[in-house]
């Protein structure tokens, strides 16, 4: 019975070790861009946080609407981002696209 696990686990260790030498899978690009995936995910993941704190009823009303006009910036900026990108997530993101993410950061992260 031993001598069947022993195997078992030595190639069970020797695949995660392959996975971990291998990195964490996430691409980056080599001149340390920040990509336009990246910055879409980022906001997504703040968007999710602030609509569950809607669906809570944690913001008033000026509160949402300020979130909502940055958004709507931001949303304008990126998809003419990526028009322009003909699809690609992985090109850098424009500047104008990234200023128009951090005041929608910062206006997220002014409500208390």
């Amino acid at each position: 019975m031993k001598i069947k696990i022993f195997p078992r686990f030595s190639m069970l260790f020797a695949m995660a070790t392959v996975i971990l030498l291998q990195g964490s899978g996430c691409t980056t690009s080599s001149d340390g861009s920040y990509p336009l995936k990246l910055t879409r995910l980022n906001i997504d993941t703040a968007m999710v946080r602030y609509h569950n704190r809607v669906a809570f009823g944690f913001l008033t009303e000026g509160e949402q609407k300020r979130v909502a006009d940055a958004y709507k910036a931001y949303q304008t900026a990126f998809n003419a981002a990526v028009l322009q990108a003909h699809s690609d997530y992985s090109v850098p993101t424009p500047d104008n696209v990234k200023q128009l993410a951090n005041q929608l950061f910062s206006v997220l992260d002014s409500i208390p």
